[in-house]
């Protein structure tokens, strides 16, 4: 998802007094300002930290902040807020991924959870990416809370992906997610390794340069104890030269991949 900060540049006029047609004309003295100050839009501003700055708590602290502070300015379009209330609950999921406290993580991604509702909302009642990270923040509730403690969260969280590929068909993050879901509720609760496999190979055939698939695949088949397939995914992640989402192999695949590597030698 990128972002771009629009910039706005101060065009300085000089004009010249005009001399009698008996005298000489001289021309006046050209004032140059002060180097005028650059002024960002701090949603898109926001919106670059989140994508491309370094995943730490101040930069995701910092980035919440200024949405949350300029997001209810209702002059802005909805599409822009929608939008960046999308990017608030992506930032709230990853801060509560950093966070070391079981009740403060599932604080964190109960405001993700909100403000993901909050894009929905503001989109008019429909918005892919607004019902994704939603959803994602719930299902990471249930992920702190314990596999066996969230069983009761499957069917909304099966729904809600499912709703979200019905409305863009394109997005690989559901069915990423899905197949994460799969591969971690036992089979005896609904979950399935073959299902998981045959949706990450679905999101590979629509686009062979997304890494985050690749490193789901690999650490799928190192739980499986296929410990040779899954260094090849984690090399394919490695060696990709046209990732789809550049900043989030840069932050987070190649530094899975080479932990996963080290672990499997």
């Amino acid at each position: 998802m990128k972002r771009v900060v629009v910039l706005a540049a101060l065009t300085v006029l000089s004009t010249a007094t005009t001399a009698s047609a008996q005298e000489a004309v001289a021309p006046a003295p050209v004032v140059v300002p002060a180097e005028a100050a650059v002024v960002a839009d701090p949603v898109a501003d926001a919106m670059r930290i989140i994508e491309v700055d370094a995943n730490t708590v101040a930069n995701l602290s910092k980035a919440i902040a200024m949405l949350e502070a300029n997001l209810a300015d209702t002059s802005r379009t909805a599409a822009v807020r929608a939008n960046g209330y999308t990017d608030l609950s992506r930032a709230y999921q990853r801060l509560g991924d950093l966070k070391t406290g079981k009740d403060d993580k599932i604080a964190t991604y109960e405001k993700g959870q909100a403000a993901g509702r909050k894009a929905i909302e503001v989109a008019g009642g429909k918005h892919a990416m607004g019902l994704f990270w939603s959803t994602a923040n719930l299902a990471c509730v249930g992920r702190t809370r314990g596999v066996m403690n969230s069983l009761f969260m499957l069917g909304d969280l099966r729904k809600d992906f499912t709703a979200v590929i019905a409305m863009n068909g394109s997005l690989h993050y559901p069915r990423n997610t899905l197949a994460e879901i799969d591969h971690t509720v036992p089979g005896i609760a609904g979950g399935s390794d073959d299902r998981a496999e045959k949706a990450l190979k679905e999101v590979l055939a629509r686009d062979p340069h997304v890494t985050s698939t690749m490193m789901i695949m690999a650490r799928l088949k190192r739980d499986q104890g296929k410990a040779d397939e899954a260094r090849q995914w984690a090399q394919r992640t490695l060696d990709e030269k046209a990732p789809t989402l550049k900043n989030d192999w840069r932050k987070f695949d190649v530094p899975d991949a080479k932990k996963l590597l080290a672990e499997l030698k």
